[in-house]
This record gives structure tokens, C-alpha cells and sequence, in this order.
């Protein structure tokens, strides 16, 4: 095997584990969000805070979670998909 295709494989390792990674991220924002609301809270505030502001607050940690698992996921793919066609190409030429 050419080091060409195993540094490629190795970044297709790479890509799908940051893509992996980017999934979680977005499928748990929601948890995650809620979870840091109730340790701000806890922390910062004592343990209470009005309605309204909690729900901005609340939004503002799921978007957090939710771009950078879009981000993870996005950048992973293209990635992954970039790889996958440099392996086909390196092995299409080589039969040729």
C-alpha cells in the first residue's frame, strides 16, 4: 500500500471520528444546553432567575451546541467524502 493511501485512510479515521463527534454534539444540544442553564443558575445565581431570561439564556446554550456540532458534522463529511474519492481515484489510476 502507497503512503499516499495510508495517509489518506488516516485522515478518513479522523474525519469520521470528528463527524461522529459532530452528531453527538447536535443530537444532545438540547440536554446539554439545559444542563449548563441549571449550573449557571445553581452557581451563578443562587438558584434563581426570572422565566424570560432563563428561556434566552436557554436558547443561547443550545445554539452553542447546535453550531458547533453543524460545524463538526459538516467539515467531517466533506472530509470524509474528499478521501473516500482520493482512494477511488489513487486505485483507478493504478489499474489503468
Amino acid at each position: 500500500m502507497k503512503a499516499i493511501n495510508k495517509l489518506v485512510l488516516l485522515i478518513l479515521a479522523v474525519s469520521l471520528i470528528v463527524m461522529i463527534t459532530g452528531y453527538v454534539r447536535l443530537n444532545n444540544s438540547v440536554l446539554w444546553g439545559s444542563q449548563k442553564l441549571i449550573n449557571y443558575i445553581r452557581v451563578e445565581t443562587g438558584g434563581g432567575m426570572d422565566a424570560n431570561q432563563a428561556n434566552i439564556f436557554l436558547q443561547n446554550y443550545i445554539e452553542q451546541y447546535k453550531w458547533s456540532g453543524s460545524i463538526l458534522l459538516t467539515l467531517g463529511g466533506i472530509t470524509c467524502i474528499s478521501c473516500i474519492f482520493a482512494l477511488l481515484y489513487n486505485n483507478r489510476s493504478r489499474l489503468r
